[in-house]
């Protein structure tokens, strides 16, 4: 009673800041410690319950029927990165958006963000499906908001509402899914169903759940709203949509699964291909982008993907009766959702460091920051190297999980699934490595491109502050993961009951030795780095010798020869789906002017359904006549309707008899 009590404490903390920043004007100070109270109330229960807590409920009544708040180890699991996130996020926002602009739109921020927050917590405890439907929708309309807090801009506009647009889809299809449920539970409180003779009502609710979290999870081809919308929103904002309201639609995904009584056998292994396809399609595009908010939207679209990939392993362990499949599976996802959650963050607050310095989104514009940002490129590269799955950062381990669960699955029969997601890990992981590499390149590295890039600056250090504790906890979670295996058990075991603890059995030794190896490597690297700046080699560094590297026969270097981020990655163009390039034709010895140019369009989204929407709408405007403006036309249209429905009921027995 106690954990779901404090975390009730907590949304309500975050509802009380967020109207605290709308209605009224405290000292911003006030709405700020009430959300962080919130946080760290929400924190203090989750670790108590994946720490061996029990699971603890309250049951009230919602619109005249008994409804049910529960947190447990699987909540508990989602909880922690949102409180963490978000308590960050918070801070890094009062600087970056400060809540006094001119326009309105920092209190309208605040207000979006403490209610996002808080919804996203009330969801989490929902075992009732009114209940979770309310919570839905508070989230989706604070996110819509969240994102066209820039509003004064058309493409900020477009990406809001085609975000709300998707978003209500799923909606639809998640109230068609709690209505089929609640008539196989006889009422609106989710508890285990039966087993049933019949398995299509299940197989419906389950794929009902699997497109309508899907299209809040980004996945393929439910993804097409992402990039826009985490491009366009402000970059606090960005880390919270990414690092934990896409993951709600995972969440909704484990928790009706955990409602069902089995899951078909073939499920399993066409989700985890549906996610290889995520992952590989998510990265193939982020190396096409110049925009890089947009190259980290699609880097989500991979991460979720991969985090997919896992589910799909742990229901195939499940259909099969596989307890070590089904710790390695859900385990794996589980980690790399809490991983995902660190180094993503991080990276949208660099972006937002960068954007809040420049003024601008172009990696081509850019260039030469680690001079002009060093702290800023120091924090951001722990980011990179984790995104890109390298050890001895956090992702490395969770993907470490997948793989371990994949050869599982490879040797104990199932072949088309796990070859299938075993070449799309490997070749996700190095296009990552690719559109990283480019990515902190193009910006950091190399001279400044613009005017904008020569005189930016590190940020202030309440926006360095979060940027700090999360690349700690990138390099601390690479390092303790072995720590953290009791806690995974503890989730694991709600997705599949009567499963014992294997996670902390049968890879305990296995994550002290790879600790021990990343420690060693870091300490040599340290020792590496104290020998370069040793006074001897920093004074010969700083001598005559400090000469700039031979041009190519330029007599002045000039940033326009340098690599671009676009020529980088030119060599991939064929894993990039929605990239079009058109490149000049040279003849002869003098060849005139040329230009070169590349255009990137979302293939599902901008290529495929915007011309077919366009179509449909330009059709549906013929219907436009009948309306008239007028009230007695009106008015005439409901008598039409009256007297056609009376007809029907006096004539629907001879005309049907």
């Amino acid at each position: 009673m106690l954990d779901v009590a404090l975390v009730l404490a907590s949304s309500g903390c975050w509802f009380a800041g967020a109207l605290l920043s709308a209605f009224s004007r405290p000292p911003e100070r006030l709405a700020t410690g009430l959300g962080l109270l919130g946080s760290l109330l929400a924190l203090g229960a989750s670790i108590h319950l994946l720490l061996g807590g029990p699971t603890s409920w309250v049951v009230f009544q919602a619109w005249g029927l008994p409804a049910r708040l529960e947190v447990d180890a699987l909540s508990a699991a989602f909880l922690l990165p949102l409180h963490l996130v978000g308590g960050l996020g918070l801070i890094y926002g009062r600087r970056y958006w400060p809540a006094q602009l001119p326009w309105g739109s920092g209190r309208s921020l605040r207000f979006f963000y403490g209610l996002l927050v808080a919804a996203m917590t009330l969801l989490f405890l929902a075992r009732h499906g009114l209940v979770f439907l309310v919570a839905w929708e508070l989230m989706a309309v604070s996110a819509f908001f969240l994102v066209g807090t820039d509003h004064e801009k058309p493409e900020v506009r477009r990406a809001s509402w085609v975000y709300l647009a998707c978003t209500h889809t799923g909606t639809l299809l998640l109230t068609a899914m709690v209505i089929l449920m609640a008539q196989r539970m006889g009422g609106l409180q989710w508890t285990v169903l039966p087993v049933s003779t019949s398995p299509w009502f299940e197989g419906g609710i389950l794929l009902l759940a699997l497109v309508g979290f899907g299209f809040k999870a980004g996945v393929l081809p439910l993804h097409f709203w992402l990039p826009s919308a985490h491009a366009s929103a402000p970059s606090h904002v960005s880390a919270i949509l990414s690092a934990v309201m896409l993951k709600t639609g995972i969440y909704g995904i484990l928790r009706v699964s955990c409602l069902l009584p089995a899951i078909p056998r073939g499920v399993g292994g066409t989700l985890l291909a549906l996610g290889a396809l995520t992952a590989v399609y998510g990265v193939g595009n982020a190396l096409a982008q110049r925009d890089y908010k947009r190259l980290l939207a699609y880097s989500s679209i991979e991460n979720l993907g991969i985090i997919l990939m896992g589910v799909g392993l742990g229901w195939t362990g499940r259909a099969t009766h596989d307890p070590w499949l089904m710790a390695l599976g859900f385990g794996g996802a589980l980690f790399h959702i809490w991983n995902h959650s660190l180094f993503k963050s991080l990276l949208f607050y660099g972006a937002g460091a960068i954007l809040h310095a420049t003024g601008t989104r172009d990696m081509e514009a850019l260039g030469g920051l680690g001079r002009r940002m060093p702290r800023t490129a120091l924090l951001v590269f722990p980011a990179v190297l984790a995104v890109t799955a390298l050890p001895p950062f956090n992702a490395f381990l969770s993907e470490w999980f997948l793989y371990r669960g994949l050869f599982t699955s490879l040797a104990h029969g199932y072949p088309w699934s796990a070859a299938l997601g075993l070449v799309a890990l490997a070749l996700a992981g190095g296009l990552a490595a690719v559109a990283f590499a480019r990515f902190f390149g193009t910006l950091f590295l190399g001279s400044p491109r613009s005017e904008a890039a020569e005189h930016a600056h590190d940020p202030a250090g309440s926006m360095l502050l979060p940027m700090a504790v999360l690349a700690g906890l990138c390099l601390a979670v690479g390092l303790g993961a072995f720590l953290l295996l009791p806690l995974l058990d503890r989730a694991v075991a709600v997705l599949a009951p009567g499963t014992p603890a294997l996670l902390a059995r049968g890879l305990q030794g296995d994550l002290r030795l790879l600790a021990g190896l990343e420690l060693v490597f870091l300490l040599l690297v340290a020792a590496g780095l104290a020998w370069l700046r040793r006074p001897e080699a920093v004074a010969a560094a700083s001598g005559p010798q400090d000469l700039p590297t031979w041009g190519c026969g330029y007599a002045v270097p000039v940033p326009r020869a340098q690599y671009t981020g676009s020529s980088f990655a030119d060599a991939w163009a064929p894993v990039q789906p929605g990239l079009r390039a058109r490149r000049p034709h040279l003849r002869g010895l003098f060849p005139g002017g040329a230009s070169f140019r590349q255009a990137f369009k979302e293939p599902v989204g901008e290529v495929f359904l915007e011309p077919r929407v366009a179509r449909v709408a330009e059709r549906l405007l013929r219907f436009r006549r009948f309306q008239q403006g007028h009230l007695p036309v009106y008015l005439l249209y409901v008598l039409l309707t009256l007297l056609g429905t009376f007809l029907w009921m006096l004539l629907r027995e001879r005309l049907l008899g």
